[in-house]
Order: C-alpha cells, then structure tokens, then sequence
C-alpha cells in the first residue's frame, strides 16, 4: 500500500544535485513548480492547453539556462521570471487578446471558453460560482489582457495569483515602488472598464 505521506528533498538539496547535472533533480523541481506554473500560466493565457506548453517551455528554458541561476533568489522568483517572458511570447506570436475577444461572444470553438476563471477576487469568497462571477470573470480576463504588459503582467500576479509586491518585483526585475505605480495605473483602468459591474454591486 502506498504511503500517504511523501518525503520530499529539500529545494537547496535538489538545486544543488541539479548543478552537478542531476536531471532527475530537475524533474523532482519541476513537480513540485508544475501545479502552480501552469496556473500563472492560464491566469495570463486563458487557455489550458496553452498554459501547459508555456509552463513546459520555460522548463526547458529554466533547465538550459540553470547555470544562470546563481542564488541570489528563491528558484521560484527566478523562474517566474522565465515564465512571464514566456506567457508575453505567447500573447504576441499568437494573438491571445484577439482569440479572447472572439471566444468571449460565443463565436469560437474553443473548450476553455465553457469554463468559470478561477479568479481571487478580493471581497469575494466563492469566484466563478454562479453566471454572475462567470461574467465578471470573463471580463476581467478580457480587459486586463488589453492593459500594457507591465500593467497586465502586476495585475495578474497580484489579484489572480496572490502574490506579495516584492514577489512580483523580484519576478519583474523591478522595484517595488514601480510594481505599486502600474498596479496603481491597472487598477485605474480596469475600474473604469468595469464600472457596469461596479454599479450594479457585482465588484
């Protein structure tokens, strides 16, 4: 009978056996990141499928580049780092704010468009439980993927992945104080994209 409980090695433990060339070291690093990449992913992409290939692309770009990784930050912050670049590539190359318009009118094929965004929205305790938080949800994703990429990348990593001011600095590569003016800026503009909801007590 397997065991309930699984005894992890400790993250320096598993970089360091990374540096000598220990691939299974990497692949341990990587289940225990994957959960919560291909959610960052998906907070950026809005698509399930292209989540994955992202958060495995910058894997792959994590491992090839490990030698840079000097330990100045936790692996995590480095590695979102890779992947907000990575989800970035995705939103240009493939026209993710496009796609999104045309799924969100019921024009498109695709599967994820059926399914409530697991958004953290302060105030509010049970997001994407009923067509009210649906629609909310939907418009969230869809004005925030309009917002400049600093601005979007902050709003993001604040409000739908929980993620403190100096996370997203250090992910960023920028100081706090910079983090607070384009969250301040993002937050501005989707108050006024949002204003409906806003009337009508929905946010």
């Amino acid at each position: 009978m397997r065991q309930e409980t699984e005894i992890r090695e400790p993250e320096d433990a598993l970089i360091a056996r990374v540096r000598r060339g220990d691939t299974s070291a990497f692949s341990a690093l990587v289940s225990s990141h994957e959960d919560r990449a291909i959610g960052l992913a998906y907070s950026f992409l809005g698509n399930w499928e292209d989540a994955r290939e992202a958060a495995q692309n910058a894997f792959v770009k994590a491992y090839r580049d490990f030698q840079r990784f000097r330990g100045e930050s936790h692996f995590t912050t480095w590695f979102h780092r890779i992947l907000v670049n990575e989800c970035r590539d995705f939103l240009r190359k493939k026209k993710v704010r496009r796609n999104l318009a045309v799924n969100l009118t019921g024009d498109g094929d695709n599967e994820d468009v059926r399914e409530a965004p697991e958004l953290r929205i302060p105030g509010r305790e049970n997001p994407g439980r009923d067509a009210a938080d649906r629609e909310l949800g939907e418009a969230i994703r869809s004005h925030a993927a309009q917002l400049p990429e600093q601005q979007h990348a902050v709003f993001i990593m604040r409000y739908m992945e929980d993620m403190s001011l100096e996370e997203i600095a250090s992910s960023l590569r920028l100081t706090t104080g910079a983090v607070k003016a384009h969250l301040w800026q993002a937050n501005r503009k989707m108050k006024e994209k949002l204003s409906k909801y806003r009337q009508e007590g929905t946010v």
